[in-house]
């Protein structure tokens, strides 16, 4: 037991990738969907290429989707509505109605003849009961499910809990009560008309409202006596023979066999079966994809932010889609499956992008519809996005993705037409336009990039050339406070790109690299000699010791502008790596000489490292050594530089600057060609040509 503990540390690194890919297993086998897998793949229009198929067991054949919308059409046509009448809101209406009159009645009475004005009252009074009581018999509130229908059109009113049709005809509309109420109140050719019809035109309520709860009650009671069946195939019977035409029928027996065949459970035993060929499938593919990222993509599998990208945004995709086949299988196509190997290819590697994507459409093609179309219709589009991913350096690469997508979709979907049909008359335009909705739901990869940066701390060739524009704050500073380190870097970015293109390397991760790895001079700009005016020299003024103390302190300095930025690690790693480990041998040597016979504590002249571990960081550390050091040369000659370049890149080499890199011999050897190659033309050195 105690050996095994730290057996289990040494490797925790290792059992945590391995325990990712048992969690994606676990998550996938839990949210697949729960039917056996239908064995035979057929399809509409196409010749059966199985053997002779009998009915394994008696089942029903399904209506088809047309069939069923026809019924349900001819069933609902003849479907009354049903609505309240709403008494308490009516008696309200009427005792409102009274008092309000009785109210404006006592002012104008004020001004008239006492006995008069009793009369009218009573009169009028009678006259807007009599219209409120006949309008009110039933007024109706519109609602969008009258709308369109006539006034012969019928309705279920439900009225002190008794149910009576109603033509339309029978009812008012506000407006039509409004109207009904000004011509009889103008027949009574009273001057207090308007009076009466504004009080009568706000005591009207609208009494008749549609009961939303019971209409739709009555109208999936009757959708639910609609049989989704239509004729019986006994056990036995010949469904379709091999080679026979899938015609409609046909097809129809066959998609009532696979829904009987895939939701069919039977016993507890049958039921453990298809569970464990269900696990054991799904980690296969799992496995297959654990072997091939730790074998043949060593880069990515090393890393296990990466694994959880690549895995995480795999298994996501999978829960959607599943949820997708199983409860809205029709909209299918609209997920943006390309996604994925895009946002691999961008983070990661092409290769291993394109071998998780088609693990994965493995792992759907066993539930998709039309599972053969299906997956080579998402095949063909992700390698067309991966090749045309490139370095994703601009925006509107997203958008040539996706159209380049909806492009070889089309060229699928219509040759699959050929292919089926033999014409292109059946085209479906809610396909073609589920198609270009996944091909635009692409576009959604730039906000998950910008999401997964930050997440899983990486970087793309997008950030990379935000970071390497000059106009960013922390160079912007650079080059006010320190020109000549700017100037320095400005160099050092264009030689070690320049050795990255033809050794291979990420160009642009060193470009933007070499930019900042100088940034903590900007605080003591005067103390490197690129910023010191002619004559002047604050190390004159400090002890050797001082002197390399704030040398080597300008990496710590820059680590910590560069943190403060949230400039990503990637880019910090050149910052702490360009000097690896190596002495400030200038004030090294100088404190040794004049401290002779006495021993020098070389960690204060002793950069703090690490060393590179990168072939980026590695050619950064030679391009900024070589370019430095070419500046103090006089005369500059081709011989002078090439001394310079073999002497400066040797010592890195025997101080085992390069050990934890994966540079090679061969790969040092032509960056020190190219490297004195452009120092030769940054120096404006003539070549000596032979006489």
């Amino acid at each position: 037991m105690k050996s095994l503990v730290p057996k289990l540390q040494h490797y925790s690194y290792d059992l945590l990738k391995i325990l990712t890919f048992v969690v994606a297993v676990v998550v996938v086998v839990a949210v697949s969907p729960r039917e056996r897998i239908f064995k035979y793949e057929f399809s509409l229009g196409k010749p059966w290429n199985h053997k002779d198929l009998y009915a394994p067991f008696d089942f029903s054949v399904l209506k088809t989707q047309k069939q069923l919308s026809k019924e349900r059409k001819e069933v609902l046509k003849n479907l009354k509505p049903y609505f309240q009448f709403d008494a308490q809101a009516t008696r309200e209406g009427r005792a409102e109605l009274i008092k309000n009159f009785a109210q404006n009645w006592h002012y104008i009475s004020l001004k008239a003849d006492s006995l008069t004005s009793r009369q009218d009252s009573v009169a009028y009074l009678n006259a807007l009961l009599a219209v409120f009581d006949q309008v009110e018999q039933g007024v109706v509130r519109l609602d969008p499910v009258l709308e369109g229908k006539d006034k012969t059109f019928q309705i279920k009113l439900i009225r002190n809990n008794e149910v009576k049709d109603y033509n339309l005809s029978q009812l008012y509309t506000i407006k039509e009560a409004d109207q009904y109420a000004l011509n009889y109140l103008r027949k009574l050719n009273s001057p207090d008309s308007a009076m009466l019809f504004k009080l009568i035109n706000n005591a009207l309520v609208q009494n008749v409202i549609y009961d939303k709860k019971k209409s739709d009650m009555t109208r999936n009671e009757l959708i639910s006596k609609i049989s989704p069946t239509v004729g019986l195939v006994q056990k036995g019977e010949l469904i379709i023979s091999q080679g026979e035409l899938v015609t409609l029928p046909k097809y129809q027996q066959l998609v009532s066999l696979k829904r009987e065949y895939e939701q069919e459970i039977g016993n507890s035993k049958a039921w453990k079966y298809v569970y464990s060929g269900r696990i054991i499938l799904i980690s296969l593919l799992f496995f297959i994809e654990l072997m091939f990222l730790k074998v043949f993509m060593p880069s990515i599998f090393k890393e296990l932010r990466k694994i959880h990208l690549l895995v995480g945004t795999q298994v996501a995709l999978l829960m959607v889609s599943f949820y997708i086949f199983s409860f809205h299988p029709s909209w299918s196509y609209l997920l943006p499956y390309t996604i994925l190997p895009v946002i691999g290819a961008v983070f990661l590697d092409r290769r291993g992008a394109l071998v998780v994507y088609l693990i994965t459409l493995m792992l759907l093609g066993f539930y998709a519809p039309n599972s053969f179309e299906f997956f080579y219709t998402q095949f063909t589009a992700g390698f067309v996005a991966v090749f045309s991913v490139g370095q994703l350096s601009k925006r509107w690469h997203l958008v040539r993705i996706s159209i380049l997508v909806f492009i070889t979709y089309m060229l699928v979907y219509f040759s699959m037409m050929l292919v089926q049909e033999a014409s292109f008359s059946n085209v479906s335009v809610r396909f073609v336009l589920m198609l270009g909705g996944s091909s635009l739901l692409i576009l959604l990869a730039f906000p998950l990039i910008f999401v997964y940066e930050k997440m899983f701390g990486l970087v793309t060739q997008l950030t990379l050339l935000e970071l390497s524009n000059t106009n960013n704050p922390l160079l912007r500073d650079l080059a006010e406070k320190a020109p000549g380190t700017f100037q320095h870097s400005m160099q050092v970015a264009n030689l070690a790109s320049e050795v990255l293109y033809v050794i291979g390397g990420d160009p642009l991760l060193a470009r933007t690299g070499s930019l900042y790895h100088d940034i903590g001079k900007t605080k003591h700009p005067l103390f490197f000699v690129e910023n010191q005016p002619e004559g002047y020299n604050p190390h004159d003024e400090l002890s050797y010791e001082e002197s390399a103390r704030i040398i080597v302190g300008h990496v710590l300095t820059g680590i910590e502008m560069a943190r403060k930025a949230h400039l990503p690690e990637q880019i910090i790693d050149f910052i702490r790596t360009h000097h690896g480990t190596r002495r400030v041998e200038y004030f090294y040597r100088l404190e040794r000489k004049q401290n002779p016979g006495m021993e020098v504590n070389e960690t204060e002249f002793r950069y703090h490292g690490p060393i590179p571990f990168s072939r980026e960081t590695a050619v950064v550390m030679m391009a900024d050594s070589v370019e430095a050091a070419s500046r103090s040369l006089v005369s500059p000659t081709e011989q002078k530089i090439n001394d310079l370049v073999e002497l400066i890149v040797n010592s890195m080499m025997e101080s085992e600057q390069f050990n934890n890199t994966p540079i090679t011999l061969k790969e040092i050897t032509v960056a020190k060609k190219i490297l004195k190659k452009k120092l030769l033309s940054i120096l404006h050195v003539r070549i000596a040509y032979p006489d």
